[in-house]
């Protein structure tokens, strides 16, 4: 049972219950007790999903790999439906989930993006090799936004860990389709 409980979608702020239009997963249910912050925090989450540079497998990857560094089971559950409906291979989840971010599964710019990121993700400071080699495969702006992901991911992952958020697990590209509504109407 969760530590702090989800409020009801109905004491949610309205901000948030129009931007979701419709079932409100419990990580934000959860932070609807931060209300100054949650629809901010939503906004990101549609933006990362909706108007990103970096495309779906990466993007899901990113977060397969910050879900496993991170130990949050929420952002795990959720995301593994999200990976498969937009082409992740169960191999590739499996590798990640093991942490082999260089197995033969992954093109050899995803190998250096999910090393470079899992470097990220675990500590302050990233080598020079790692980041020479993501730099060969992505542009300025899809590094940056790798590391925004790190820190949304860090900021949800953290809220479901400690604060126990039952996993809510979402079928299919359902949240990518809230994320994309979500992102349109704002």
């Amino acid at each position: 049972m969760s530590r702090i409980p989800c409020l009801d979608t109905e004491a949610l702020p309205e901000s948030l219950r129009s931007l979701a239009q419709g079932r409100v997963i419990n990580v934000y249910r959860t932070l609807g007790h931060a209300p100054r912050s949650v629809t901010q925090i939503a906004r990101l989450g549609a933006a990362l999903f909706a108007d990103a540079s970096l495309d779906a497998v990466d993007r899901e990857l990113l977060i397969l790999t910050y879900g496993t560094v991170y130990e949050a089971e929420y952002e795990w559950a959720q995301h593994v439906p999200i990976s498969r409906a937009v082409g992740v291979t169960d191999a590739q989840r499996s590798a990640v989930r093991a942490g082999r971010y260089d197995a033969d599964v992954f093109t050899p710019a995803q190998r250096a993006l999910l090393g470079f990121a899992a470097a990220a993700a675990a500590a302050p400071i990233v080598d020079e090799a790692l980041h020479t080699a993501v730099a060969a495969h992505y542009t300025e702006e899809q590094i940056v936004e790798t590391l925004v992901l790190a820190g949304f991911y860090f900021l949800l992952g953290r809220v479901c860990t400690v604060l126990d958020v039952e996993v809510d697990a979402a079928q299919g590209d359902e949240l990518v389709r809230m994320a994309q509504t979500m992102h349109d109407d704002h």
